[in-house]
């Protein structure tokens, strides 16, 4: 910083300083010596400092250090002008001042102490306070942590080294430790394990801070503002759910990040691909429409309208289908917790997400009937199928496509007041097209052509994320990104297809309740 903007800054606030110093000083007669003091110091030593932002616990910290010196020069001076040399010599009484800062000298030392204390590792730290604190004996302590007397022995030594070498350092907390970041996780497979993990704000930034960088225990300590003893069980249950990998004693994130800096790089260089794609699936959609309505369906008198997002909608999930026999994602590898699948997250609250979450194929038990249900973000005025309570969903969704009479299943109320179904003098009925299985073959054959397109587009995307994606990530989880990139984007896709399609005016959203992008399979 330049000496015209410290002297700004430091004329603003003249008061504050002013303040400092006669909360500490009982002598108010020193006050504009200290002030001098302090500001003289300060415009000596801020231009080393780079960023502005630093600056006052930069300047507070001047000023203790030079309220300190203040205090031992006094005392130094007050000593040699009281005494008489030859009969009081060594003998003074301490000024307030003095007294005072003994006293936080002793708190600090005792800070120091605690601090030190919790970034020890959890046997050094045990050991350390049953001898010194609980006073117990080495053989005792031996038999509780069930190693020999001998390496008690060497904890302690090694952990008096630690807290000596540790007491004189700066330690700095990180940015994690009053500004934790935000992590979603994200998850592809069959069984869900991980649900619930990531509710609290500790796991996450755990895996946030150490992304990019390996960090020992220690180093997550600081960064994190959290003590080991607390941070200890945090991190074994990462390591052990897989997301986060020990290797010897530092960690690393074990799972893709996709962060807003690659979200939106990414977007800036795929946007202008969609609009023309679009134009072609939809005109060929539009085309089918008096075929399909000829087809034996429920829902074929649908208006224009509704019926094409039904039918782009169906080429959507079709065309990623396709894409993933053209160039398929990996096989689903077993997770730590259960079940196969993957699993990556993002540093942001889903704010970059075009989907409110998917249902694809999910069959009732009997194996009757299924669905699909596509929750793109631009239609959920329309249409949010909420996952909660999914079995008793997928049971009732189905027994609507079945036209069934009303059960006692819980879900019923919630499907009928968002729209999704009806029931008429207790028979349910759904509120979406519904195909018996030889007629979806044929929808899903005269879309085919649509879906082609869909599928080639969600590849070239997902190749170009792949590329972009291994740019951003660090070398620990760049295997796992091409994976990642065909499960996030491809989906992502077919969203930004039927958000261009929205915003040219070729498909209108109603303005009431309406499932328009689900439909329905009796089999």
């Amino acid at each position: 910083m330049n000496d015209k903007r410290v002297s700004e800054l430091l004329s603003q606030n003249l008061t504050s300083l002013y303040g400092y110093a006669f909360a500490r000083l009982y002598d108010k007669d020193m006050v504009d010596d200290l002030v001098n003091e302090i500001v003289c110091e300060i415009l000596a030593s801020a231009k080393n400092l780079r960023e502005e932002g630093a600056f006052w616990g930069f300047a507070w910290k001047i000023a203790e250090n030079t309220f300190r010196k203040f205090i031992r020069r006094e005392e130094t001076s007050r000593q040699y002008e009281s005494l008489d040399p030859e009969q009081a010599a060594g003998l003074f009484e301490p000024s307030a001042e003095h007294t005072y800062l003994a006293q936080e000298e002793q708190s600090e030392a005792l800070y120091l102490l605690r601090r030190e204390l919790s970034l020890l590792s959890q046997t050094h730290r045990e050991v350390c306070v049953a001898y010194y604190v609980e006073n117990k004996r080495c053989s005792q302590i031996a038999k509780e942590q069930n190693i020999s007397v001998e390496m008690v022995k060497y904890h302690l030594f090694k952990t008096r080294k630690l807290l000596k070498e540790g007491i004189g350092m700066t330690r700095m907390l990180g940015e994690k430790s009053y500004n934790p970041g935000t992590f979603r996780l994200d998850f592809w497979g069959d069984s869900n394990y991980y649900n619930g993990m990531f509710d609290r704000r500790l796991p996450g930034s755990i895996l946030l801070a150490a992304y990019y960088t390996p960090m020992t225990a220690e180093e997550l300590s600081m960064e994190l503002g959290v003590s080991m003893p607390y941070l200890e069980e945090e991190i074994q249950t990462l390591v052990d759910a897989g997301v986060l990998a020990k290797n010897g004693n530092v960690y690393q994130t074990n799972l893709v990040i996709v962060t807003e800096d690659y979200e939106k790089e990414f977007v800036r260089g795929t946007s202008g691909l969609y609009p023309a794609v679009a134009e072609r699936i939809f005109e060929t959609a539009k085309a089918l429409l008096p075929q399909v309505r000829k087809l034996d369906f429920w829902g074929n008198d649908y208006d224009d309208n509704r019926l094409l997002f039904g039918l782009l909608n169906i080429a959507m999930v079709n065309g990623c289908f396709l894409a993933g026999d053209k160039s398929p994602v990996g096989e689903a590898k077993p997770l730590a917790l259960g079940g196969h699948g993957w699993v990556f997250g993002y540093d942001n609250d889903y704010v970059h997400h075009h989907y409110n979450g998917v249902t694809m194929d999910s069959h009732n038990k009997a194996g009757t009937a299924w669905f699909s249900a596509e929750n793109y973000r631009v239609i959920q005025d329309c249409q949010l199928y909420d996952h909660s309570h999914f079995l008793q969903k997928v049971e009732a969704m189905c027994d609507a496509i079945l036209g069934k009479p009303e059960s006692d299943n819980e879900t019923l109320p919630w499907l009928m007041e968002n729209g999704f179904l009806r029931n008429t003098d207790g028979i349910l009925s759904a509120n979406f097209p519904v195909f018996d299985a030889p007629v979806y073959e044929q929808v899903r054959e005269l879309l085919r052509p649509a879906s082609e397109m869909v599928a080639d587009c969600m590849i070239e995307i997902s190749d170009r994320a792949e590329k972009l994606l291994t740019e951003h990530a660090p070398d620990a989880v760049k295997d796992q990104c091409g994976d990642i990139a065909k499960i996030h984007h491809r989906l992502d896709a077919a969203a930004f297809l039927m958000e261009s399609l929205i915003a040219e005016g070729k498909l209108t959203l109603p303005s009431e309740k309406t499932p328009l992008c689900v439909w329905g399979v009796r089999m």
